[in-house]
């Protein structure tokens, strides 16, 4: 009997092998045809770095990135081919095109918004990521559909046979095999961000930052009180009451109101009007381009205005615990644990604890971002929650226009009887896509605006976006006249500021570098009432957080109001300092839930290092200073109380 030589005993490994082969290759070239298709995107919308040669780096990047998966997927394929070669390929093509689907998805995400989608997504709830998916852009939904249906016929369609040589088909496999030791890419070995983003795969991308989602942490009770006394070491200003509630500390907030308005026998209204997309690079006497808030811009004038407040996120996540509470973040946003928050309070509880009627407006879905059980938990009614207002046509894909929104509400405030007032307003119409009436009309009168102000950076691109604020700003003029028919009007606090950056379609001013600049943070703060006797400008640092405490002590200090003993925010309130300076505490957080940095005092410490502030010419800045181990250590030792606080009920004791 003839003796079988070693090829014929591993025949069966590498008859399917040509099979194989064939179906990688179409993968692969899909791949280039998805990367050609992402530089002409990101070309599109103007996307500031090297698209080609990225791009083409990042096509290889893609190739040793599903080594893994070629690798595992021999290894099926021939098991299956042993049974059925038509029942292998049908199986391969398969998964070959949903990874093929998922990259022409995410590659989708990152031409629209520069920015790669990660594990934010799972902070949503599939229908607030219907409702994103259907407001930003009409046509994403058939984009998707379109997407999904070339996926399928990638799968479907017959491949050409051709016979590859044996010795070509095992160097193919092995190497593509033997990218399974590929390391992959380190970010911060990029000097921008923008280089990293296209080059990386962004399925890679994804799967990443699913993998680090952040564990619990659980402390033995000597190591939190070692650990909540090191974090008391850090605020000497503070008197903290109790290591297992690392945060809460005597409430000794100085009233600075009182030094600028006028006192009235009446519990004062507050009306806190946070705009969509508000900032400094857009408002004010010192924006960036041509300001597009003439109205506010004029309130200001008469008004108290923090001229370096910062927000504490890129995105509107952020900003109603900050601003009424100043809560903590946790993983992924106060707002994200939904009902599984720890017991708090805030601006909202405490007045309505002391007699106030809260309101919330807000002209779209209220569960987006879980904003809808914040409101319940705070005791904020939800005015436009209401099946009567799905029927309204003067609405954009968010939601109610802010004319609407606005307007209607004094119904509201002009129908209270007796109690005094907290009213919460969240615009919607500077959001992208930017849909408001009289578009035209507001864009030229945009063009106008730029024209006598030829000092300032020219806006070119996307203009009616930029317009946007024009329509806002007008709205919030109407609202101003409007109010001043409520008998309230006279004792009335009105605090205006931004969510926000304007997160604006051509992305060019967002990052400079690898750092994100603290100038994305930089939002207005206005304070304007009646009662005020006269306009302040303050150079000081100031943040979202710092708008609560100040806020309850003037009312605790003038209208006995009762308020706790004890409280968790590490913020002093508002700095009314001549002069520029920075003594406030305030994490920040990116677009994409991950902690930029943190305001401690005249710091601006990040995982880059560490800074001072700084401003020139009227523009927030940071230099680096040389580091400093323990101020190194603030951020880690801050996040690790943070997430023991959110997880174990530990941010305020109740009685």
């Amino acid at each position: 009997m003839e003796q079988k030589g070693f090829t014929d005993k591993i025949k069966w490994l590498t008859k399917p092998l040509n099979g194989y082969c064939v179906e990688c290759l179409y993968l692969i070239c899909a791949m280039l045809i998805v990367r050609i298709a992402e530089t002409i995107a990101l070309f599109a919308t103007n996307y500031n770095a090297e698209l080609i040669g990225n791009n083409l780096i990042g096509f290889t990047v893609d190739i040793a990135n599903i080594g893994w998966i070629v690798a595992v997927l021999y290894i099926i394929y021939t098991l299956i081919s042993l049974l059925s070669q038509k029942a292998a390929n049908i199986t391969v093509r398969f998964i070959f095109g949903f990874y093929l689907c998922l990259s022409m998805l995410l590659t989708g995400y990152f031409a629209t918004t520069h920015i790669p989608l990660d594990g934010i997504i799972t902070a949503y709830s599939p229908k607030e990521l219907l409702v994103t998916i259907k407001a930003n852009n009409p046509f994403n939904i058939p984009i998707i559909i379109g997407i999904i249906i070339i996926s399928v016929a990638f799968a479907a369609i017959p491949r050409k046979k051709f016979r590859i040589p044996t010795w070509l088909q095992i160097i193919i496999i092995a190497l593509l095999a033997g990218c399974i030791f590929f390391p992959g890419l380190k970010k911060e070995k990029f000097r921008y961000d923008k280089e990293y983003y296209i080059i990386e795969s962004k399925t890679i991308y994804l799967f990443n930052s699913l993998s680090k989602n952040e564990s619990i942490i659980q402390f033995t009770d000597n190591e939190l009180k070692e650990k909540a006394e090191e974090f008391a070491s850090y605020f000497p200003e503070y008197e903290f009451v109790n290591y297992h509630y690392p945060f809460l500390h005597k409430d000794k907030t100085p009233d600075i109101l009182s030094d600028y308005l006028e006192k009235n026998d009446e519990r004062p209204n507050i009306v806190i009007i946070i705009v969509e997309g508000l900032c400094n690079y857009i408002s004010g006497k010192n924006s960036t381009v041509t300001s597009a808030t003439p109205f506010l811009d004029s309130l200001s004038e008469h008004a108290l205005v923090w001229e370096n407040c910062l927000s504490t996120s890129e995105r509107t996540f952020g900003v109603l615990p900050s601003v009424l509470g100043a809560l903590p973040f946790g993983e992924k946003g106060f707002l994200s644990y939904r009902r599984d928050v720890p017991n708090h309070k805030t601006l909202a509880s405490i007045l309505h604890d002391n007699g106030y009627k809260n309101t919330f407006f807000y002209g779209g879905w209220y569960g987006f971002d879980g904003m809808d059980i914040f409101a319940e938990n705070n005791f904020m009614e939800m005015y436009y929650d209401s099946p009567e207002y799905e029927q309204i046509t003067e609405k954009s894909k968010w939601g109610l226009r802010d004319e609407y929104m606005l307007l209607h509400s004094l119904n509201a405030v002009n129908n209270t009887q007796g109690s005094p007032r907290l009213d919460i307003y969240l615009t919607l119409s500077s959001h992208d896509p930017f849909d408001y009436p009289d578009k035209e009309r507001y864009t030229n009168l945009y063009n106008k605006l730029q024209s006598a102000q030829p000092n300032k950076p020219i806006v070119k691109k996307y203009i009616s976006n930029y317009a946007s604020f024009l329509y806002t700003d007008d709205c919030l003029r109407k609202f101003f006249i409007e109010y001043k028919n409520s008998k309230s009007y006279h004792n009335t606090i009105f605090i205006i500021t931004g969510d926000h950056k304007f997160i604006a379609s051509d992305n060019i001013f967002l990052e400079t570098d690898n750092k994100t600049t603290i100038e994305n943070f930089r939002v207005p703060l206005i304070i304007w009432s009646p009662m005020l006797e006269s306009g302040q400008n303050f150079p000081a640092i100031t943040t979202h957080r710092d708008i609560a405490p100040t806020l309850l002590a003037y009312i605790k200090n003038n209208y006995e109001a009762q308020l706790p003993e004890n409280e968790s925010w590490l913020n002093y309130g508002l700095d009314t300092s001549k002069r520029f300076e920075a003594k406030t505490f305030s994490p920040h957080y990116n677009a994409n839930r991950d902690l930029n940095g943190i305001t401690y005092k005249q710091y601006y410490i990040t995982v880059d290092g560490i800074f001072t502030f700084d401003t020139t010419e009227n523009k927030l800045s940071i230099k680096p200073i040389t580091n400093d181990s323990r101020l190194e250590n603030f951020p880690k030792l801050y996040k690790q109380l943070e997430n023991y606080i959110m997880n174990n009920n530990a941010l305020i004791k109740i009685r």
